[in-house]
């Protein structure tokens, strides 16, 4: 079937097995145990499972067993009977409904009560897997461009020392001096900025597992970017009607708040309907009287009586309730189709722009990386055009900026590809924990080494 055919490149199985790491598929296991939405989920879905056995029971016989005793102090005293005597009495009632169409339908409902439970849950770990990939990207994104901040920050600060050295020697004018400085200053403030959403990006993720996390696999700087397969957005559009797990779950709301006009009708526990109920009745019981003389024993008096019936209940009139619980439940059922009418345009809407967001992220990722490789080259350009008198300090300061940007822009552009892959899969229903390990294959150990965009050494002017 087309919706197990469909594969997305950025998350295909098919990669070189030998490049892997497991930190994202541990930190995924790690949320799988502590996240508390997750596993509140689990137990909703748990407790949601017994509704089918608990609406079943009351088509099911009732056993219904009594006893008393009684003490009984006559006063004035009978002739015959003595001061104080006991009564006991046992009774088993036995009921089995023959015609309960109200409880019919409360099973029926429970069914489909159930099946939202098992969508929801299936929601939820799709939804852990979605946050969890998203909250440890993020980490990487904020630590790479940490490094792309504290890089800047690092070739300014040598660009301001030299050119103070420059104006002490005669070679910088002050506008020199106080240029660079000022783009120093606001280094700094993006350093500290930068490092601050490392450390929020770190926190979203111990929310997660319940634990801080360290030393994270980074993204591979080879990771692929393939488009989606097929390459057509209506292909994945037919899926997600089929499997977006929100379209789901409108439809069994539909469906249930349909079947509620039925209930409504045929009546439940709190309310009667249109329809009878018939219920068979066993009832057999026991008595005894202690101390009462009577006949051939003169101890006790007492026996035995077993009925049989057939018990007829029919609401001739309850006031008009019956009525405005239909009525009720047929605007409720409207609801749930206008409802699901406008899941289905959000799912169609949502996928097709998911689809084009992965094909822009693509282009963007390639355009970033061109355009820092670029900066770079424009970088040590204007370096040696400014070392020889033929560009000016804004020239060599903007280029620095413009370049910073570029990493920026080239950071979140990875990132971003990866979450609109993993966002297209959800729109169709078919986002699953194996694509959390394929994932993790793009992952290398962290290393040491820093971004290649530090600034040239601009030489003194001989």
């Amino acid at each position: 079937m087309l919706k197990h055919t469909l594969v997305i490149g950025a998350l295909a199985l098919a990669l070189n097995a030998s490049a892997h790491a497991t930190d994202l598929l541990q930190i995924y296991q790690e949320a799988q145990k502590n996240d508390a939405t997750y596993q509140a989920a689990a137990a909703t879905y748990s407790a949601a499972k017994y509704g089918m056995p608990i609406a079943l029971a009351a088509l099911l016989p009732q056993v219904q067993l009594t006893a008393n005793t009684q003490l009984n102090s006559p006063r004035p005293v009978p002739a015959d009977h003595p001061a104080n005597y006991n009564s006991n009495n046992y009774q088993i009632q036995i009921t089995q409904p023959v015609l309960n169409l109200g409880a019919w339908g409360l099973f029926s409902e429970s069914r489909i009560t159930v099946a939202q439970a098992a969508l929801t849950f299936t929601q939820a770990q799709q939804q852990l897997i979605t946050d969890v990939t998203t909250a440890y990207f993020n980490v990487l994104e904020a630590q790479e461009k940490l490094n792309y901040a504290q890089t800047n920050q690092s070739s300014l600060a040598q660009q301001m020392n030299q050119t103070e050295q420059q104006y002490k020697v005669g070679l910088k004018a002050l506008t020199d001096v106080q240029s660079t400085k000022a783009s120093y200053e606001s280094a700094i403030a993006s350093t500290v900025s930068a490092q601050n959403a490392v450390e929020n990006a770190y926190e979203q993720l111990a929310v997660l597992t319940g634990k801080p996390e360290t030393n994270l696999a980074i993204l591979a700087p080879d990771a692929p970017l393939i488009k989606p397969n097929p390459n057509n957005s209506e292909n994945w559009v037919n899926a997600a009607l089929q499997g977006n797990l929100d379209l789901q779950a409108a439809q069994l709301q539909a469906k249930l708040n349909e079947l509620g006009i039925t209930v409504a009708k045929l009546g439940d526990g709190n309310a009667p309907g249109y329809v009878p109920t018939i219920n068979a009745v066993a009832t057999n019981s026991y008595s005894r009287t202690h101390g009462v003389a009577t006949g051939s024993d003169p101890s006790s008096v007492g026996g035995r009586a077993r009925s049989a019936q057939l018990n007829i209940s029919y609401s001739a009139f309850n006031g008009g309730s019956t009525y405005y619980e239909v009525k009720k439940a047929n605007y409720t059922a409207q609801s749930a189709e206008f409802t699901l009418e406008q899941t289905r345009r959000n799912t169609i809407s949502n996928t097709r722009q998911a689809y084009l967001n992965i094909l822009s992220d693509i282009s963007q990722v390639k355009a970033y990386k061109q355009a820092v490789i670029s900066g770079e080259s424009s970088l040590e350009a204007i370096t040696a055009a400014y070392n020889v008198g033929t560009r000016t300090i804004v020239d060599l300061l903007t280029q620095q900026s413009n370049l910073f940007n570029s990493e920026q822009q080239y950071a979140n552009a990875r990132y971003q590809y990866i979450t609109d892959s993993l966002n297209l899969k959800a729109q169709t229903g078919l986002l699953a924990p194996n694509d959390v390990v394929a994932i993790n294959q793009w992952l290398t150990p962290a290393t040491t080494t820093t971004s290649s965009s530090t600034m040239p050494m601009v030489k003194s002017a001989s």
